[in-house]
Formats: structure tokens, sequence, C-alpha cells
């Protein structure tokens, strides 16, 4: 796509979204729509740093992760009163460490994965078993698996809010040496960077999304919003630059015309959102590769 070409689809996306979050929020509660739009760009951020970094291998792993340690978070606080998302992220992000350590001591990337998904997943399922059997736990557990977007309490609203701060800060501040990482490794070590930093806040930003955004997006599509965003972006962008105005852009346009969509045909936010990007990434290897 031609840079003045890439700026209109740009402008008009954005529009788009804009004239969408308005006709939402008017339709709905502003303060639900503005989270929903919230999940949309730490996602979106996520995943430019998972598709740079080349580890959709460790997000595929960390959504695995995350529903383990809602399931164990909400059992921890039936018995110690601590409220789960605090649970959660420890654990969760315990896990996703112990995998960077593995990688980084020499295991295959794709081995850690393996391990990764198949442990958590069997002791998601008797996590699950045993918290629907022996805790009188008041919550839904089908939103971790589908998402609840409209049913957002004022919890969720805070959690999102402060994951978003906490992903935009990491992002703004260490993109460019994380992309540097990624491009070449072995060079950015030679001029002395501390790339287990970078790995560390590589990691923090994958747990925090997957783990903190999973009541909002949902187990199952929380695959789609964390790898879709940045591979669509790829099709459309010639630089740097416009691939992540593009990711962001893309992002936000599917989750506001998304949410928009639900409202009008009483189905799944989540659900449609990854419509829109799935059809967008459709598009985009048709105009790459026919």
């Amino acid at each position: 796509m031609k840079p003045r070409e890439g700026h209109l689809a740009l402008a008009f996306l954005a529009m788009i979204a804009t004239i969408a979050c308005t006709a939402s929020a008017l339709t709905f509660d502003p303060r639900k729509v503005a989270t929903y739009l919230m999940m949309g760009l730490t996602f979106s951020l996520t995943s430019i740093i998972v598709y740079c970094r080349k580890m959709e291998f460790l997000a595929s792993s960390a959504t695995h992760t995350s529903l383990l340690a809602v399931i164990t978070g909400l059992m921890l606080e039936s018995l110690t009163g601590v409220q789960y998302p605090i649970w959660s992220l420890l654990i969760g992000l315990l896990i996703i460490y112990m995998a960077g350590v593995l990688i980084r001591r020499g295991l295959d990337p794709n081995s850690t994965s393996a391990i990764i998904v198949a442990s958590t997943s069997a002791f998601s399922v008797i996590g699950g078993y045993l918290l629907i059997t022996f805790f009188p736990v008041s919550y839904n557990l089908n939103s971790l698996f589908l998402g609840d977007p409209l049913l957002l309490s004022s919890r969720d609203k805070v959690l999102v809010s402060l994951i978003t701060l906490t992903v935009s800060i990491i992002f703004i501040f260490s993109i460019q040496e994380i992309l540097s990482i990624g491009i070449d490794e072995v060079s950015v070590k030679l001029l002395g960077l501390k790339t287990g930093v970078y790995d560390t806040l590589t990691y923090t930003i994958i747990g925090l999304t997957s783990i903190g955004l999973l009541r909002v997006s949902g187990y199952i599509l929380q695959h789609v919003l964390i790898l879709l965003p940045a591979i669509t972006a790829s099709f459309y962008s010639n630089s740097g630059r416009e691939f992540i105005l593009y990711s962001v852009t893309l992002s936000l346009f599917s989750c506001s015309v998304g949410f928009l969509l639900s409202l009008y045909f009483n189905l799944s936010p989540t659900g449609l959102t990854g419509v829109v990007l799935v059809v967008f990434m459709i598009n985009g290897v048709f105009r790459r590769w026919v």
C-alpha cells in the first residue's frame, strides 16, 4: 500500500471507529464502552511486542495460564478474603516468568509452550471442578470463556484501567529496545544492552494482558485479540511506524464496531470484534499474495 493510501485508510478507519464509539456511548454505558476500548488498546500494544519478538508461542500458552490463574485466584479469594485479581496476577506471572527462565536456559520455545499448555489445561479442568463443587463463589464462570464486557463491575473497570496504563507506560519507554532485540538480539547484546531486563518486561506485558483482561475478552477469543492485530497490520504497513499505527487503529476499529454491532444484533461483542479482525486479515492476505 502506498504511503498516501495508507494514511487515508488510517484516517478512514479512525473516523469510523469514532462514529461507532459515539453511537455505542449514546446507546449504552459510556464507561463500559471506554473500558472495552482500553482492552482493545492493551491487546494491540501487546500484539505488537509479541509479533516483533516472535513470541506467539508464549502468548498462546499465556492464555491457558490465565484461565488456571483466575480459577485458582477465585478459590484463594474464598479462603483468604484477598481479591482474586491479586492472586491471579501473582500466580499467572509466576508461571510465565518460569517459562521465560526455561527459554533463557536453552529449552526450545515450542517445547516450553507445549509443557505450559498441557499442564495448565489439565490443572484448569481440575480447578474448575473444585471451584464449582466445593467453593461458594458467586461468579459466572461462563464469562471466563466467552467474555462479559457488557456486565463489568466497578472492580473490573478499575483493573482494566490500571492494566492499560501499566502496559502503555512500559510500551512507550521500552518499545525501541524490545524491537531492536527482536530484529538482532546478538548485535544488541554486543552493544551492552541488558536483554534480560527487556525480556522480563515482555513477559510482564503478556502476563498482565492475558490474565488481567480475561474477564473482558474471554478465554476463547483472547487468542484472536492478542495475535491478530499485529499480524493483520503487517499486511498493510510499509514501515515500523505504519505497522504500529495500523495495529492500534485496526484493534480500536474492530472493538468499536464489534461493540456497536453487538448492541443491535444481541451477539457477543468479543466474537464480533474477532470477526472484524479476521475479515481484515483475510483481505490483507489476498492483497499481499493474490
